[in-house]
C-alpha cells in the first residue's frame, strides 16, 4: 500500500490534535468538579470576565504571545494550561508512537487524555467526575468491537476492574464500619477494564496501590495517618497509563525474576 502522508506529518498532526484536545481538559479539569457546563458559556478572564476571543486560545501559542498575561485586565495566566495543553500534545504522541497510525494508537491516545484529565482532577478535587468514566468505559468496549479483536476481554475487564473495587470497599466498610473508596474509583476500573482488559486490571491496582503507598510515605515521611484521604484515582491513573504503554514488558522482567 502507498503510504500517503510521511511520518513527520503525521507525528505533527497528532501533536496539535492533541493540544487540542488538551485544551479542552483545561475545561473539563475546571468546570466538571464544579458541576459547570463544558459548552457554555464560553472562556472568560475571572477577573474582568472579559471572554477569550479564538485566536487567544489557541493552544500553547497563544499563551507565549500573551506573555501569560489576559489581555484586558494583565491578571496572570497560570502556566498549568500550557502545561495541560503540552501533556495533551504528548499523549497523542506516546499513543501513535507506541502502537501506530492505527485504530488502537488512537485509542490508546483517547485512554492516555481521559487518564490525564482524572488525574489531575481527582488531585486537586479528591473526586472522579462519572461524565469521563462512563463515557470512557463506552468508548473502550466500543473500540473492542472496532479493532479486530475478541470484544470479550473488554467487558471481562470492566467487570473485574469495577467488581474489584466494589469488593474491597464493602469490604473496607464491613470492617471499619466507613466507605474506603468511592463510585468514582468503581467506575474508573471499570473504564480502564474496557481498555486494558482482566490482566490490564490486575497490573494497574497493584502499580496504583504501589504508587500511593510509595506517595503516602515520602509525603508523611514514614508516618502514615489512620484515615488519611488519599487521591487514588490518581495513582490508579498513572498505573493504567504504565500498563497501557509497557504492561507486558514489564510482566516478561517480572516473571523473568520468579524463575
Amino acid at each position: 500500500m502507498t503510504q500517503v502522508f510521511e511520518p513527520g506529518f503525521l507525528y505533527g498532526l497528532a501533536a496539535v490534535l492533541g493540544a487540542c484536545f488538551g485544551s479542552f481538559s483545561n475545561v473539563l479539569i475546571h468546570r466538571l468538579p464544579r458541576n459547570l457546563s463544558v459548552v457554555r458559556p464560553r472562556s472568560a478572564c475571572p477577573r474582568c470576565a472579559r471572554q477569550i476571543a479564538w485566536h487567544e486560545n489557541i493552544p500553547v501559542l497563544s499563551w507565549l504571545l500573551l506573555r501569560g498575561r489576559c489581555r484586558g485586565c494583565a491578571m496572570p495566566i497560570s502556566a498549568r494550561y500550557p502545561l495541560v495543553e503540552l501533556a495533551g500534545a504528548a499523549c497523542a504522541l506516546i499513543g501513535v508512537w507506541r502502537f501506530g497510525f492505527t485504530f488502537t494508537g488512537l485509542s490508546a491516545s483517547l485512554l492516555l487524555l481521559l487518564l490525564l484529565d482524572i488525574a489531575l482532577i481527582d488531585w486537586e478535587h479528591m473526586i472522579i467526575p462519572h461524565t469521563l468514566t462512563i463515557a470512557g468505559g463506552v468508548v473502550g468496549l466500543g473500540a473492542s468491537f472496532l479493532d479486530g479483536r475478541d470484544p470479550a476481554p473488554a467487558f471481562l475487564g470492566a467487570a473485574i476492574g469495577a467488581g474489584a473495587i466494589l469488593a474491597v470497599s464493602w469490604g473496607y466498610r464491613l470492617v471499619r464500619g466507613v466507605v474506603g473508596m468511592g463510585g468514582g474509583d468503581v467506575m474508573l476500573m471499570g473504564m480502564i477494564g474496557a481498555f486494558l482488559g482482566p490482566w490490564g486490571v490486575l497490573g494497574t491496582l497493584f502499580g496504583g496501590a504501589l504508587l500511593g503507598t510509595v506517595w503516602a510515605l515520602a509525603s508523611t515521611r514514614g508516618r502514615l495517618q489512620t484515615g488519611a484521604k488519599l487521591p487514588f484515582g490518581t495513582f490508579l491513573a498513572a498505573a493504567a497509563a504504565i500498563v497501557l504503554l509497557a504492561g507486558p514488558a514489564i510482566a516478561r522482567w517480572y516473571l523473568g525474576l520468579a524463575r
